[in-house]
């Protein structure tokens, strides 16, 4: 159902009490959820100039209490066609690499720094990355994660305010915002460096230990 303004509401209960209906189930009012709400205002959102060239946004999959949040960059063109994050070879590896660690999909939310494809698949601009991050802020909120997996440097970026190297960080327990957050490497580089998965499936295991020690 269309979401209304609370003055077109108002009119149509005018207009159901002159009809002469006395009371409304309310049952028969679907209202949004928070999350709705929060997808819909990424949907219509123009505040940089992603929204030019995309096909979709993208807001996420996955459950809304997952115990682990997994955020990649951003979208790139299977994503941004389907809508949906981590569809295509780069999906297939975080998928196996995530069972190969014993975490169930299950308990996983997976989203991006940004909701848009950038032009090219290039890296998100900071300023893009800024005008985002108040929807992946809301997301968080929402989710409120027992761990955070940041994905390749661009979600590291989130920590360090820049976009550079992530070698010499992958592993470690940083925090964000409120959370522990463990970088590691974005499946896309495994996908090019195979002999990189064992590293990345160690990192993942050590997210998996830190939640039975929760």
């Amino acid at each position: 159902m269309e979401n209304y303004s609370k003055d077109k509401i108002i009119d149509i209960l005018n207009l159901l009490k002159y009809m002469g209906f006395d009371k409304v189930d309310a049952s028969l009012i679907k209202k949004s959820s928070p999350v709705e709400e929060l997808e819909n205002e990424i949907r219509k959102c123009t505040k940089c100039d992603l929204y030019k060239e995309r096909t979709n946004t993208v807001f996420g999959k996955g459950p809304i209490d997952a115990d682990i949040l997994i955020i990649g960059e951003a979208p790139g063109r299977e994503e941004d066609i389907q809508g949906t994050p981590f569809v295509g070879a780069a999906g297939k590896k975080l998928d196996e690499m995530l069972s190969k660690a014993g975490i169930e999909i299950s308990k996983v939310f997976i989203t991006n720094v940004v909701k848009c494809r950038p032009p090219g698949n290039r890296n998100p601009s900071s300023y893009e990355i800024m005008k985002c991050n108040p929807y992946l802020i809301k997301q968080i909120q929402m989710i409120r994660p027992k761990i955070i997996v940041l994905l390749g440097n661009v979600a590291l970026s989130l920590i360090s305010g820049e976009i550079s190297g992530i070698t010499k960080t992958r592993g470690k327990k940083l925090m964000y915002m409120s959370y522990t957050a463990i970088p590691t490497f974005h499946p896309a580089y495994i996908v090019r460096n195979p002999g990189s998965e064992k590293i990345v499936i160690g990192d993942l295991k050590q997210v998996k230990e830190y939640l039975f020690a929760k």
